[in-house]
């Protein structure tokens, strides 16, 4: 029995207001009263015990066990106390698992909004690619279209510059022939 509390008492740090290192105390200071009341002889037949040394031999072991009860009680509280923690420290971490799991999931529902946020925006800013393609494109075709029109007045402004050019040989070579006919 005495092993038994010696364990319990190792195996969980006493409190401040834990009674049971005091009934340890009590009950080992009751055993030392039984142990000497034992050793008494006072008989008067030689070496053995008398009424009153074997009274007080029955009180000091009703003593014992008195206080092994109260021991008793006093670690039943005690493991109470400590169920009573458990069950409380059990309560909270539950309680902190359920918010994080809540926090988590939060989180994922986030995530996955932003996800599909940058899969709009990505789907978004292929179109507005597309879009820039198509103008570059029609751009392109109306410099090309431009161009080509630029190079066709570029061409008649020059065949029209030297046909001008011709006319204007033609007319100076006419007067002189004129002149030799007449």
């Amino acid at each position: 029995m005495k092993f038994l509390v010696l364990a319990l008492l190792l195996q969980q740090p006493a409190p401040v207001d834990d009674p049971v290192p005091h009934l340890i105390q009590e009950r080992e200071t009751l055993v030392r009263q039984y142990e000497e009341a034992n050793a008494q002889r006072n008989s008067l037949f030689g070496n053995k015990p008398s009424k009153k040394d074997l009274q007080e031999v029955v009180d000091a072991l009703k003593g014992i066990i008195r206080k092994d009860s109260e021991l008793i009680q006093a670690v039943k509280e005690s493991g109470i106390r400590r169920t009573a923690g458990i069950v409380a420290e059990k309560t909270q971490a539950e309680r902190q698992a359920s918010l994080a799991q809540g926090d988590q999931s939060s989180t994922r529902e986030r995530f996955y909004d932003l996800q599909n946020q940058i899969q709009d925006l990505e789907l978004r800013d292929k179109q507005r690619q597309k879009k820039l393609a198509e103008a570059q494109e029609q751009l392109a075709t109306a410099d090309a279209t431009r161009t080509s029109r630029e190079l066709i007045a570029v061409a008649l402004a020059l065949l029209s510059a030297s046909l001008l050019v011709y006319v204007y040989r033609l007319r100076q070579k006419l007067p002189v022939r004129r002149a030799r006919r007449g």
